[in-house]
């Protein structure tokens, strides 16, 4: 070191020290950023939030398999209120399928007048429950369950058969769920 870099002391010092606080400062920043990072809540333990369906899929993908689960998931939460299991109608499963695939593609999931499914099945009534999900079926049928209008479709006594048609829609499956009844 030169006589000219030494200076005083103080000087030399002085440099190191900024650099010494400004190093210190970034630690600390670093320190504290990750603290809050850590305590911060994570999403997915908050009850509130919506299920995220863009996480690697839980589920068999396969839209048969998955339908017949949604049938068995909505028969198990009929059975725990005292009704009875629906027995599958293939013109239900029919009309399912075609609502299904009429709705691939589509930004949002809207309801379609059933009259031809009652008329071509033979019933007065008729419901329908729809999702778009790559989540376990008992998922998606508690979801039902939680919505006042579908929970109604699922629980109705006069509702006695249904059927359940998947595709599907991205990384997802697209499925409508169609009730029968008188």
């Amino acid at each position: 070191m030169t006589r000219s870099q030494q200076g005083s002391a103080t000087a030399w010092r002085t440099p190191s020290r900024r650099v010494g606080r400004v190093g210190a400062t970034a630690v600390w920043t670093i320190v504290l950023l990750t603290a809050a990072a850590a305590c911060a809540p994570d999403p997915a333990d908050d009850p509130t939030a919506a299920p995220s369906t863009t996480a690697t899929p839980a589920v068999d993908l396969d839209p048969v398999a998955y339908a017949a689960a949604l049938v068995a998931s909505t028969d198990a939460a009929r059975v725990a209120e005292g009704l009875d299991p629906l027995p599958v109608s293939d013109c239900a499963q029919q009309a399912a399928a075609g609502r299904a695939r009429a709705l691939v593609g589509q930004a949002e999931l809207t309801h379609a007048p059933l009259d031809g499914v009652s008329s071509a099945c033979g019933v007065s009534r008729t419901a329908e429950n729809l999702s778009r999900a790559a989540a376990p079926a008992p998922d998606v049928v508690d979801a039902w369950l939680g919505s006042p209008g579908h929970r109604n479709n699922l629980l109705d006594p006069d509702l006695r058969e249904v059927g359940i048609g998947c595709v599907p829609d991205g990384a997802a499956l697209l499925c409508s769920q169609v009730f029968l009844g008188s």
